[in-house]
């Protein structure tokens, strides 16, 4: 169950957006240090891409942008963060009727909606977290 949970915490985590809400200078750099490695490795493709995404973040790339970005994906975040909570909230309604009912099948079920319900809530906390402290980092 614990390798269960800790699976679905980090499946859950946003990994994609960690450039969207880096700072255009540090972009800048990320894409540098990979025209480096790409030019060790000869790697003509990568290099041409990595051109053209650096004269991207060049010419639309704003650290206010970038700012409003990281706040807007906060809010976002925090969204999730109630909607979780709301929904741990009616699963455990749904348990405490179970248990009214005294019917161990649905008790059973409605344990694991709640324990499912609980893991989703944190991992929006874990999320948002990381979103603050993005827009922090910006700010």
């Amino acid at each position: 169950m614990k390798k269960t949970i800790i699976a679905l915490i980090f499946i859950s985590s946003p990994l994609t957006g960690i450039a969207a809400t880096d700072s255009c200078k540090d972009q800048l750099a990320d894409i540098s240090a990979k025209t480096e490695m790409a030019k060790i490795h000869g790697n003509s493709a990568e290099i041409a891409r990595l051109n053209i995404a650096r004269d991207k973040i060049q010419t639309y790339c704003t650290d206010e942008r970038q700012a409003s970005r990281a706040s807007h994906d906060v809010s976002k975040r925090e969204m999730k963060v109630k909607k979780a909570e709301l929904e741990l909230q009616e699963a455990g309604q749904e348990l405490a009727e179970a248990r009214a009912d005294g019917r161990a099948e649905k008790i059973m079920k409605k344990t694991h909606k709640v324990e499912e319900k609980k893991l989703k809530l944190e991992s929006a906390k874990i999320d948002l977290k990381q979103a603050q402290d993005d827009a922090d980092r910006l700010n």
